[in-house]
């Protein structure tokens, strides 16, 4: 068991800027989060011209247990391509953290992965509260997310109509990760010929599993953006 109340050994940016610091920094922190919560605000809606503007367009990558790392554009189309096949998702947010060192950003913030399927001939919703960590970067005088990766914390599958639950293949169930277990089952069940990527971060307390690693990479691949390096995410 990992110890849970401290950062992987080394991963935390010191000379980083968040909270408080300089009033210049403090508008810059909000820009970030307007940025990162356009993400659900404009994907959900189908604003994809907006959704554009949150990156450096279109030389950034995003990752998701269903596409894995992907540019943005190709995301944006598979994306549309998924609603029109009847995909539903929709995200809630519930508040962002922003470090900043020089031209460089990371945005973390916590949201509901929240999509509904059909599942046994019932309709549930499959929830996954997680991170979005953005690495953005600021060309010129614009901020924008250069990649854009989860850390998947824990899952839940609810019934939309509570008289109506869906039978479970346990033993398959058993083979998705903890983070996202009933997402990955239900999006390999109804999206087609898509196989979940297995190993995205997870939570701290998953350890020495292969999501417990993808966790303190994460980190560790956050400090080194702030500090200049160049990242292969």
């Amino acid at each position: 068991m990992p110890d849970l109340h401290s950062l992987p050994a080394g991963s935390r940016p010191e000379n980083a800027i968040r909270n408080n610091g300089p009033d210049d920094l403090a508008l810059e922190r909000y820009k970030l989060r307007e940025l990162a919560e356009g993400w659900p605000c404009y994907r959900d809606a189908c604003e994809w011209e907006n959704f554009k503007s949150i990156f450096h367009y279109p030389d950034a990558f995003v990752y998701t247990t269903w596409t894995g790392r992907t540019p943005i554009a190709d995301f944006i189309a598979a994306s549309q391509g998924g609603m029109d096949r009847g995909a539903f998702i929709m995200h809630r947010i519930h508040g962002t953290t922003t470090d900043i060192q020089g031209n460089r950003a990371v945005t973390k913030m916590k949201a509901t992965i929240t999509q509904r399927f059909t599942i046994d001939g019932c309709e549930v919703d499959a929830e996954s509260d997680c991170r979005f960590c953005f690495l953005f970067e600021k060309r010129g005088d614009k901020w924008g997310a250069v990649f854009v990766r989860h850390w998947y914390e824990k899952d839940k599958l609810i019934p939309v109509d509570p008289r109506k639950i869906p039978e479970l293949d346990d033993e398959k169930l058993k083979g998705f990760p903890k983070g996202y277990r009933y997402l990955a089952y239900c999006q390999e069940a109804t999206m087609g010929n898509i196989k979940v990527k297995l190993d995205m971060p997870g939570h701290r307390n998953e350890a020495d599993s292969v999501t417990g690693k993808e966790h303190d990479k994460l980190y560790w691949q956050a400090k080194q953006w702030l500090e200049g390096e160049e990242v292969d995410i």
